[in-house]
């Protein structure tokens, strides 16, 4: 996940950088502010498929991807604590994000602007008492990290290039999850701003570093520290961890702060998609919005390993033809976009 992280960041720059540089004068142009702009002007010729293929990718990442896994993180973790049936969980989820999602682009981006931070801070601080209230433990969880990359150990019927190839499988594939480098959708929540392009890379690649470095660094380690890292998975399993370290009140941080982010993450992905829909020709927002919501509603019955099997599938196939393309266009513009990044000047007039 470090390491995806730490490629992400460049992902994440080039990528804002490009959609901000050649964003049309029009913002209600269907490419404005996504990875579409600079797909249709390098993509040419036989390969002139790839932005509505893209398109196509994001708008099925949006609506089944993200929506199915959040909401299914929730109910899964709800479900498991405190005995909640899925079907309340579901209409609750469904009624959220539809109050939301409703009333239009300005609600979603308000919501997330204010809610997000205060549960980052919130999370981030319960993950670091329960850290620092056992020191030793954390100090040889961040030392199984090491050990498991460097000397992996064997599983049962199995061998240790097994499980290395397990890890980078699962590590990349849910680092990706987490800080969604590579895969465009950073375009569409900062290439809006009428900041200098390189301004506005650099503020995007700070988002894995935040996301993935920090926030799940100490979610691993706290889940490390626990007694039962082996025998949970999910949702679930991050919560027993952080009741492990702090009690009761440990998974009530952990719940809130999953259904926030659940929320905001849906949210966001609600806009996403629906410029998707757009740019591939759609024209109901109104019935895209009421398919959404179905999606939402279905997530908490659908089985956890099916989610997030359909999750890598989608995620692949989005950095095969994203990225790809991504690498060429940065190729193509290295030195002028070296020249802005160098030049760039943070400080307020």
């Amino acid at each position: 996940m470090w390491v995806s992280a730490l490629f992400g960041m460049f992902f994440r720059m080039v990528s804002t950088y490009m959609a901000i540089k050649l964003r049309p004068v029009d913002s209600n142009n269907l490419s404005f502010a996504t990875p579409m702009v600079y797909l249709e002007k390098y993509m040419t010729g036989r390969w002139n498929f790839i932005p509505q293929l893209v398109a196509g990718l994001i708008l099925v990442q949006g609506i089944v991807l993200y929506n199915l896994v959040q909401v299914n993180s929730v109910a899964h973790a709800v479900h498991n604590r405190f005995g909640v049936p899925n079907s309340v969980i579901a209409i609750l989820m469904t009624i959220c994000v539809g109050i939301v999602i409703l009333g239009g682009l300005t609600k979603i981006v308000n919501y997330c602007s204010v809610i997000s931070p205060i549960a980052i801070a919130i999370y981030v601080a319960a993950g670091i008492v329960v850290l620092g209230s056992h020191p030793v433990q954390t100090i040889n969880s961040l030392g199984q990290v090491f050990s498991g990359a460097f000397m992996p150990y064997s599983i049962a019927g199995g061998v240790a290039g097994y499980t290395v190839l397990q890890a980078m499988q699962f590590g990349v594939s849910r680092g990706i999850f987490s800080h969604m480098s590579g895969m465009g959708t950073s375009t569409f929540l900062q290439a809006a701003n009428r900041d200098a392009p390189a301004k506005g890379a650099f503020m995007s690649a700070m988002t894995p570093f935040v996301d993935t470095i920090i926030i799940c660094s100490i979610t691993g380690l706290v889940i490390l520290s626990a007694p039962n890292w082996k025998y949970q998975t999910g949702a679930y399993l991050t919560a027993e961890s952080f009741e492990a370290g702090l009690g009761f009140l440990g998974q009530i941080v952990v719940v809130l702060s999953l259904i926030i982010f659940a929320l905001t993450t849906t949210f966001a992905f609600a806009h996403i998609a629906e410029r998707c829909f757009k740019y591939l020709g759609g024209t109901n927002s109104f019935y895209y919005r009421i398919f959404f919501l179905v999606v939402v509603f279905l997530g908490p019955f659908l089985e956890l390993r099916f989610v997030w099997s359909l999750s890598d599938i989608i995620i692949a196939m989005i950095i095969i033809f994203h990225l790809v393309p991504l690498l060429f266009i940065t190729l193509i513009n290295r030195e002028k976009m070296y020249k802005d990044l160098q030049s760039l000047n943070f400080k307020t007039k």
